[in-house]
């Protein structure tokens, strides 16, 4: 029987305790250098080949180019020169977080083989829980197989004991630095990046790992940085569902990122698939108007801002971002993740128009100094229309643009009309009540002024909720299509019902005066309600 490959967790686990010093053969000194139980100090490196030396060489043995001196600050490092895993041999430092330190190394048989070693540092090697985090990492990383994921090839523990991971090499920076080097980037080159990251997180999806903390630093660009390809790191967070592993955290713990996070994760609630969603959104606000949604240097206040306060609208913060895009943004940043796309598949769909690699693409950013990527928009901006029909980018961008103008004409609308119906029915009923055929011009006047007093309360109520749907395009939008739908339902059944109340009920019989407005607004309400239960709004 064929025997079963080890999980990253269980080769880790497998290792035990190592020796913690760097005695030996030099761990990855080669071999004829060093004499059994010598302590070497490795002072030269080959330019070349990053093949490490002792003091006394000169030249490289393998190719003969001159050594040069290790820099002081390489020099301390002990894993410099080590091999790792009995086939990775450290040449150098290469970045460094909170957690860990990243080295190149290359293949100890095959030399133009180059790999990141990713390392933990000393103090976090004996903490269970970060441990776990990094075995997670690789467990996540190694199990997706997908282009824009970073692969993760080994692991194991290091001769001082600490866990490490070895995978692919990337040359290039990662989307943070990108941001912080121009503040803000082109729609199209934005949305090209984050469909790759979409993608990515699809393939994790797809196989039950939710990263859990999508943000630039965790996206790496490699390539030309006007059409760069994408790797998403770091799974060290990432949930596992439907017997993958368990999750490293329990309802009401808070892990994350502040700036990018879903308020369902903010609130140490169950999180799923769409926290990614959320966190692509957010992703793209950053890269498109050059500011965090939520930006604050006191994390606990970020929290409190993602839990209860709404974003500005990313057009109020740069005019130049497309409407439709602005609702693709805000749509998969909602507050309620059953508002959000419900995959990334849906996601991806959304803002393939905007990518100019693809052939239909289409972008209403005027194109920047020196990006080709904005000259192909100029370029699709003309082709946007297919057959006979507008595009859906345009039905959206139109929508979006009427949205608010349409929340304001019809709600003026429907107070004006049911002011009228509430008037009409009030002094029917008076007259009714006093057995005449009509009210005076005086008592009319009085109905007006005591319905308009009585209306006040609700339509303050009406306004402030206007007021804040306001300042977020895709619940104007929805707001703007559900107040049409009402406005409709209850004008145009009003107008049949009196008008047939009219042809056959005598005009002096005034109790069935009220009985058009009861009806339509019976019928806005069925029309309101079944519609809101069926509906999911794009």
């Amino acid at each position: 029987m064929a025997s079963r490959t080890p999980s990253p967790r269980a080769k880790i686990e497998s290792l035990g305790e190592l020796p913690t010093t760097l005695g030996g053969r030099g761990w990855g000194t080669p071999a004829s250098t060093l004499q059994s139980g010598a302590n070497v100090r490795l002072a030269r490196i080959c330019p070349s080949c990053l093949e490490r030396y002792p003091g006394d060489f000169r030249v490289c043995p393998r190719d003969a180019t001159e050594l040069s001196d290790v820099e002081e600050d390489d020099e301390a490092d002990p894993l410099l020169g080590v091999t790792v895993g009995d086939t990775f041999s450290i040449v150098r430092v290469i970045g460094e977080g909170g957690m860990a330190r990243v080295y190149e190394a290359r293949h100890v048989r095959l030399p133009n083989k180059r790999f990141a070693v990713k390392v933990l540092h000393q103090m976090y090697a004996q903490q269970s829980n970060i441990v776990a985090r990094f075995q997670r990492e690789a467990e996540a990383s190694s199990g997706i197989g997908h282009p824009n994921v970073v692969d993760v090839y080994d692991v194991g523990i290091t001769p001082d004991g600490r866990p490490f991971l070895v995978s692919e090499y990337l040359e290039g920076k990662d989307f943070a630095t990108l941001l912080d080097e121009r503040e803000r980037i082109d729609a199209g080159v934005a949305v090209h990046v984050v469909r790759q990251v979409c993608r990515a997180l699809a393939a994790a999806h797809a196989r039950g790992v939710v990263h859990r903390d999508v943000k630039p630093e965790n996206v790496f660009l490699v390539g030309d940085m006007e059409s760069p390809v994408v790797k998403v790191l770091d799974f060290g967070i990432s949930k596992f569902d439907g017997g993958g592993g368990a999750t490293l955290t329990q309802t009401g713990m808070i892990m994350g990122t502040p700036g990018y996070m879903p308020p369902e994760q903010a609130r140490g609630a169950k999180t799923d698939h769409r926290a990614d969603i959320y966190g692509v959104g957010a992703m793209l606000y950053r890269a498109t108007t050059g500011k965090l949604p939520f930006d604050s240097e006191d994390a606990t206040e970020a929290l409190s801002m993602v839990l209860t306060a709404e974003p500005p609208r990313p057009r109020s913060v740069q005019p130049s971002i497309p409407e439709a895009l602005e609702l693709v943004i805000e749509k998969a940043m909602a507050k309620n993740p059953d508002e959000r796309y419900r995959s990334m598949a849906e996601l991806d769909e959304r803002l393939a128009p905007f990518d100019p690699e693809t052939p239909s693409s289409v972008s209403l950013l005027p194109p920047g100094p020196g990006s080709r990527l904005s000259r192909k928009n100029t370029v699709a901006a003309a082709t946007v229309r297919s057959g006979s029909g507008t595009t859906d980018v345009e039905q959206r961008t139109r929508e979006a643009k009427l949205a608010r103008p349409t929340m304001v004409f019809l709600t003026l609308v429907a107070y004006v009309w049911l002011l009228g119906c509430v008037v009409d029915a009030g002094t029917s009923a008076l007259a009714a009540f006093r057995g005449v055929s009509g009210t005076t011009p005086t008592e009319k006047l009085v109905v007006g002024i005591v319905t308009v007093a009585i209306s006040l309360a609700p339509l303050v109520f009406w306004l402030r909720h206007v007021q804040r749907v306001w300042a977020n395009s895709v619940r104007s939008v929805a707001l703007a299509k559900s107040l049409r739908r009402v406005v409709l339902a209850a004008t145009v059944p009003y107008a049949f019902i009196a008008l047939a109340l009219r042809v056959v009920m005598p005009l002096s019989d005034l109790r069935w005066a009220p009985v058009p407005a009861a009806l339509s607004l019976v019928v806005a309400a069925f029309v309101q309600l079944t519609s809101s239960m069926g509906r999911r709004d794009d």
